[in-house]
Parts: C-alpha cells; sequence; structure tokens
C-alpha cells in the first residue's frame, strides 16, 4: 500500500479518469486537479468537462479541486499560437501547453498542495536510468495513442514528477476499465488537438482575437506565376490543397508562406517532398546532448512516422537534420522529435526545409 500523496491532472475524459482510479486502487493518497481554461464553448477544458471530472472524483470519494488558469494559458499558449500563424509558420498548441501549463503552473500548484507526483492520462512511459539517474521519456506501447511526440519538450525535473498510470495500455483496455469501475465518461468520446479552437475555424478563432482581418495577397507558383490571391496567410498552411480558391487544372499544394511578402507559394506534391530541415531551441529529454552527428529516428508532426536521419549540432542550440528519404511537408513552428529505440532523445522547433 503507498501513502503516497499523488495529484491526477483530470480532464473530464476517460484517460485521467482511469488514470486516478489506478492509483487510488494501489493505495496512493490521490486528488484531482482540474484545469479551468475557458469560459464558453471549448473542445477541451470546458465547463462540462469541469463537471465532467468533478463527477468521477465524487465516484471515485477522492478531493477535486478546481484551477483557474484562463491567464497563464492565454500568454503561453494563446498568444504563441497567434504570433506564430501571423508569422507564416504553423503552431503545436499541445506541445507547448504541455511543458508551459500542465507539467508547469499546474505542477507547481500540485506540488504547493502536497503532492510528489503528479499524474495524466497521456499514453507514454517515464522510467529512470538506474546507471546516470537520469529520467527517460518512452513512447506508449500502442503506437496509435502514442502521445510521447506532445510531451518531448519536458525537463528532467519535471519528468521526475511525472507518472502515467496508462502509458502502457492499449485504448481499449482504458474504455474497458472506464466501463467496469462504473465512470460516467466511460463512453465520452477523446478530446480533439488545439482544444481550444471553435467549429469557426483557426482564420476566424485568430481574426476575433486580434480583432481585425488579415491583408489578402499573391499566390504565386513556384516558377513565379501568379495564380491567384488568398484571404490572409493565417488561413493557410504547408501542406494545404483544398480551399485556395485557384483553378489549375492539375492538384496543386501550399509548399510555402512567406510572411514578409505576404505570399503563398504553391506547387505540384512533389514539391513538398524535402529531406534536409533545420531546427532552433534544441532540448535533449532522454540523452545528454550531443557533441556530433548521431543517426536516429526523427517525427515532423504528431501523425508522422519516425524516420531514420543524421541530426547533427550547430551552434546557438540548433540543430541539422538530414533524412534518409524525402519527407512530406515538413512545416516551420512543428516540433521535431527525435528517437532512440522507444525513447525520446530530445526535440526542435522546426525553422526551415530544403530539398537536399
Amino acid at each position: 500500500m503507498h501513502r503516497e500523496r499523488v495529484a491526477v491532472a483530470m480532464s473530464g475524459g476517460v484517460d485521467s479518469s482511469v488514470a486516478a482510479a489506478i492509483l487510488k486502487e494501489k493505495g496512493y493518497d490521490v486528488f484531482g486537479l482540474t484545469m479551468q481554461l475557458a469560459t464558453g464553448p471549448s473542445r477541451c477544458c470546458s465547463i462540462e468537462d469541469v463537471q465532467d471530472a468533478r463527477s468521477v472524483a465524487y465516484r471515485l470519494g477522492i478531493p477535486h479541486y478546481v484551477i483557474p488558469m484562463h491567464d497563464p494559458f492565454r500568454k503561453a499558449v494563446i498568444d504563441y499560437f497567434l504570433r506564430e500563424y501571423e508569422a507564416g509558420r504553423t503552431p503545436n498548441p499541445c506541445a507547448m501547453c504541455n511543458p508551459k501549463i500542465k507539467f508547469g503552473t499546474l505542477l507547481d500548484r500540485a506540488l504547493e498542495l502536497g503532492a510528489s507526483k503528479l499524474a495524466t492520462g497521456h499514453y507514454a512511459v517515464v522510467s529512470r536510468d538506474t546507471e546516470t539517474g537520469r529520467f527517460l521519456l518512452r513512447r506508449g506501447k500502442e503506437r496509435g495513442k502514442d502521445q510521447s511526440y506532445f510531451l518531448a519538450r519536458l525537463s528532467q525535473e519535471q519528468l521526475s514528477h511525472i507518472l502515467f498510470p496508462v502509458g502502457n495500455f492499449p485504448k481499449k483496455k482504458t474504455r474497458a476499465l472506464a466501463e467496469r469501475l462504473g465512470l460516467p465518461v466511460a463512453s465520452k468520446r477523446d478530446s480533439q488537438e488545439a482544444c481550444f479552437i471553435p467549429d469557426s475555424g483557426v482564420a476566424a478563432f485568430i481574426e476575433a482575437e486580434r480583432g481585425r482581418t488579415f491583408p489578402s495577397g499573391p499566390i504565386v507558383h513556384e516558377d513565379g506565376t501568379v495564380l491567384g490571391s488568398h484571404r490572409g496567410i493565417i488561413g493557410v498552411t504547408v501542406g494545404q490543397r483544398k480551399g485556395l480558391g485557384i483553378a489549375t487544372g492539375r492538384k496543386t499544394y501550399v509548399i510555402r508562406i512567406d510572411a514578409e511578402k505576404n505570399t503563398v507559394v504553391v506547387g505540384e506534391e512533389t514539391d513538398l517532398y524535402q529531406k534536409v530541415l533545420g531546427a532552433k531551441e534544441t532540448l535533449w529529454v532522454s540523452i545528454p546532448e550531443i557533441r556530433k552527428p548521431v543517426r536516429m529516428k526523427a517525427r515532423i508532426r504528431y501523425r508522422h512516422v519516425p524516420q531514420w536521419a543524421v541530426v547533427s549540432p550547430e551552434s546557438n542550440n540548433r540543430v541539422h537534420v538530414v533524412f534518409d528519404k524525402p519527407q512530406r511537408a515538413i512545416t516551420p513552428g512543428q516540433l521535431v522529435v527525435f528517437y532512440l529505440e522507444d525513447r525520446v532523445a530530445g526535440s526542435a522547433w522546426i525553422e526551415s526545409a530544403e530539398g537536399i
């Protein structure tokens, strides 16, 4: 029996609810914390989600606290999201929220309330290297649900306080446990990425937040031909094909966004494939900082299957990544995550992409 005091970040979803149930069953002194981020309709952390989390806590017989976090969430996540789109990059709010908010501000509150650990329903695994003492972040067992990509910005200090009770579970097992335990969220749908974006979409959200519309500009083919105009770069992402409002007689994709010139560059699908990327703000997680080129797998987006590449350190905490094979739609603003077998070696923010 454990009497270690553990806080569980309860989102109102099935994964975090089962995580809380597992820890209580193991004898931990468990209490729930729910972040209140939204004041209106939202896909996650809404008023309805808070109510669901409270219902689960009541069912489990554990204390539950709601932590208002509108201001820190806005500063760390929403403001970043707006700036990135305005700069012609595609942000990754979940990868920013986890180190800054969930395992940042919320973890601090958990520790203040006497917890030694913060648990969540993420599908990933934290272990410790007994020889070096370093904490290791590993991929979740069910690859289709593995969330290590979104956790790749966590520090050693943060990892030392984290538990992932369902990290090695397949999703079906998590739902089966929720049903067996009679949790009221057993059949609740999973939350979506970019939880704060309303159904009206990204561009409408940004314009509402900024209180203005964004200027139109040219859509230019890679060969220099002007094909039409866009309605603002905030409504465009690399790899996009539909909704461009141009007719070329063939499939045309966004291959680059030039924010300074307010120009969207398009081309054929083959133009989307590139082998080289440059990335900044490198953070090494499960391994020490590399001093020479290392061959490892790299993942350029959540749904991307990690691919072999050579990762080379550069000055100013940057890395140069060369893939064995060209990768589709390497997107500035997204996170590139590096893997050695199932370990998250590190990560960096993509700045640029090249063909060779």
